[in-house]
């Protein structure tokens, strides 16, 4: 699964399956990027990032993903719904809060923990049912790491561009 793989992927799902008319689950798109990396520091992972997918599912709807990777291992971000979603949510914003560390070239995320702000009671609801699971946490590869931008794939195929804020 990927970083925000947990807060941002576990939203999608669950906004994906709120508003999916078909019982089908969609079918991520293959992300078809090099795996450059094979080792990096967690130094350069340090700081804020705004993150884009690079294979959303399919008519998967727009939102806002910030996260920030402290050096005492602890990991923040927060998620702002876009489309349907905010219409249906309002003004929910989706934070999200758990630990990460580096392995040569995968970051691991561990207890993530949701919550939301603006009082909407479905969206309280998600954010409560998610953080129901016990041991929230996820894995992912870095395949590109510069200074401003990495690029990650989560176990699940979910690949993230950060962007340095």
């Amino acid at each position: 699964m990927n970083p925000i793989f947990i807060k941002s992927g576990l939203l999608a799902a669950v906004l994906a399956i709120s508003g999916c008319a078909s019982m089908s689950p969609p079918v991520r798109p293959d992300y078809t990027g090099a795996d450059s990396v094979s080792s990096a520091d967690a130094s350069q992972l340090l700081g804020s990032w705004r993150i884009n997918p690079l294979n959303p599912y399919p008519d998967a709807e727009p939102q806002e993903t910030t996260v920030e990777y402290m050096a005492d291992g602890t990991v923040l971000g927060e998620t702002v719904p876009g489309g349907e979603s905010a219409a249906l949510l309002g003004d929910t914003r989706f934070q999200f809060r758990g630990t990460w560390s580096l392995d040569g070239d995968t970051v691991v995320h561990k207890d993530v923990q949701m919550s939301t702000t603006g009082g909407n009671a479905m969206a309280s609801m998600m954010a409560r049912m998610i953080s129901s699971r016990q041991n929230i946490s996820g894995s992912a590869n870095i395949y590109e790491l510069s200074a401003n931008r990495i690029v990650m794939v989560g176990d699940d195929g979910n690949a993230t561009e950060y962007v340095r804020q």
